[in-house]
């Protein structure tokens, strides 16, 4: 048997799916060793193109550093470049007289180089190439030797990125989607991920919902461009970007400005689409801005729909001349707020409007199904009209009536001071009672709440209860700690209390070891119903 049908035999007992059941890392390197051995090279090594960056990227070598090194390769420079670039086997006769890009080939004293792309279909996934130390005249049947290991390998490192892609970007969507969803009384939030049916479709699709500064509610909405772990990592810079401005107090049209800055910024050729929601629960007013987003569906009382947030700006990304701009929408009790991305109505050989149309009688009929998740209804009656072809993210948020009895729980943090006051505001302004009085019992339970996080708890997680109610045009309110108030050694303390007693009629503090509740009652006037 001649030596290269010998090398032949050698590298066919690793099949492809021999190939495809290894970890990646040890498939590569159980490959070039072998390479390396019957085709009697001293040095082995396969650089995997990275696309984003048009960079070639050393992943794993034999007899030589590169790996370790770092060595990443521009496309159509040197030795790997050109293979990758041309898409055919380069032969380097003399390594001394060569365009070679990476200096390590000559710092190891290679003195000949091989070298064939690794092609899936058409297209270059990598270059593996091999080096001897002595001057050697590679023939046809080196390189064919090579093109059969290539294809072999190309074909099992393809189907291995694809699963670390996936597992990789599944890693990174449930640390970044928010795991569970805030409550916040008279709002009912719901929302659902789901990657498509098939192929590497896992992307930069993200919602999530938190408190800003000024007490409102934000929601979001996003898509970045691209698939894989690139689009999720800048999914979770653009997630944390939004909510650090958003804390920074910035309005809506600002952190959209910011945003687009850090995503040029960035230099991936990445864009975004984002759209938020600002809801005030005090005034029932919802600020919308999307930056290039499919508009979200507002459905009225009524059982009407309407599109809000239409993207009269730009996406992130594409511009350094984007102008962001928001609308006003009135958020009732009975309405729902319905966001998505793209992958929920968008069919090949559709026009998005007949998508948008489905989604509307799909949200209508979801609404109308009491005791159900809202997102997932109306996900389940459009995915049973046809498959997914993309990831999908949605949002679902109901506005009910609050009734007679308010009954809450808070972190003992300053910060949720301002949507305590938001929310006790709203449930006044539901009864009718006349803003003079709203605005005295807002305060007072505010101080009461503050008096419960700054004087119950040591430096500990700790919450506190607002228990409201409301009957025969009085208002009682208990504000709940299960702590022990610390004396205020050389401050004056009493101010919060003094406060609440002008504000009330009556105020009661009831402090046992268990914990102590302060009881706020006020008489109130109602204004006439509309």
């Amino acid at each position: 048997m001649q030596g290269s049908e010998r090398a032949l035999e050698g590298l066919q007992r690793i099949s492809a799916a021999e190939l495809s059941y290894m970890p990646l890392e040890g498939m590569l390197y159980e490959l070039l060793e072998r390479i390396r051995r019957h085709v009697k090279a001293d040095t082995a090594a396969i650089l995997l193109l990275d696309r984003e960056r048009g960079v070639l990227v050393a992943r794993a070598a034999c007899g030589i550093e590169e790996v370790r090194e770092g060595v990443q390769v521009p496309l159509g420079r040197g030795f790997a470049g050109r293979v990758a670039t041309e898409g055919h086997p380069i032969i380097v006769d003399n390594v001394e007289q060569a365009d070679i890009f990476n200096p390590m080939l000559r710092e190891h004293g290679l003195r000949s180089l091989l070298g064939v792309p690794l092609l899936v279909g058409s297209d270059v996934i990598g270059v593996m190439h091999i080096g001897t130390v002595t001057p050697r005249k590679f023939n046809g049947d080196d390189i064919r030797l090579m093109q059969l290991a290539a294809e072999r390998a190309a074909h099992a490192i393809d189907n291995a990125q694809m699963a670390e892609q996936r597992s990789l970007t599944a890693i990174l969507q449930r640390t970044l989607l928010p795991a569970t969803l805030p409550s916040i009384p008279g709002l009912t939030i719901t929302s659902k991920y789901l990657a498509a049916e098939s192929g590497i479709k896992l992307g930069g699709d993200w919602h999530d919902v938190f408190t800003l500064p000024d007490g409102r509610v934000a929601f979001v909405i996003g898509d970045v461009v691209g698939r894989g772990v690139v689009a999720a990592c800048v999914m979770a810079e653009v997630r944390s970007a939004l909510r650090a401005y958003a804390m920074e107090h910035h309005d809506l049209a600002t952190i959209m400005s910011l945003l687009n800055e850090l995503l040029l910024a960035m230099g991936r050729n990445r864009s975004a689409t984002v759209a938020i929601f600002a809801l005030d629960l005090e005034t029932k007013q919802l600020c919308v801005l999307s930056a290039g987003h499919l508009p979200a569906l507002l459905l009225n009382p009524d059982g009407e729909h309407r599109q809000v947030g239409r993207a009269t700006s730009p996406p992130l990304g594409v511009s350094t001349h984007g102008e962001y701009h928001t609308e006003v929408v009135t958020f009732e009790p009975g309405s729902a707020l319905l966001m998505y991305t793209d992958g929920l109505v968008e069919r090949r050989g559709e026009l998005i409007d007949d998508g948008l149309e489905r989604l509307g009688n799909a949200l209508r009929t979801a609404v109308q199904k009491r005791g159900t998740r809202l997102a997932n209804s109306v996900f389940q009656a459009i995915a049973s009209q046809a498959p997914l072809e993309d990831d999908v993210a949605m949002l679902a948020v109901q506005s009910l009536p609050l009734g007679s009895h308010l009954e809450m729980k808070f972190d003992a943090s300053p910060d949720v001071l301002a949507s305590l006051r938001r929310v006790i505001a709203r449930w006044l302004a539901e009864h009718q009672i006349v803003d003079p009085d709203r605005f005295d019992i807002t305060l007072a339970c505010s101080e009461a709440a503050a008096n419960a996080i700054e004087h119950a708890y040591g430096p500990r997680e700790a919450s506190f209860g607002v228990d409201c109610g409301y009957a025969d045009e009085e208002v009682c309110v208990n504000v709940s700690d299960e702590g022990t108030w610390r004396p205020l050694e050389g401050r004056e303390r009493g101010r919060g209390l003094m406060m609440m007693h002008e504000l009330m009629d009556s105020v009661d503090v009831d402090s046992t070891p268990r914990g102590t509740v302060v009881t706020l009652r006020k008489h109130v006037g109602v204004r006439d119903a509309p």
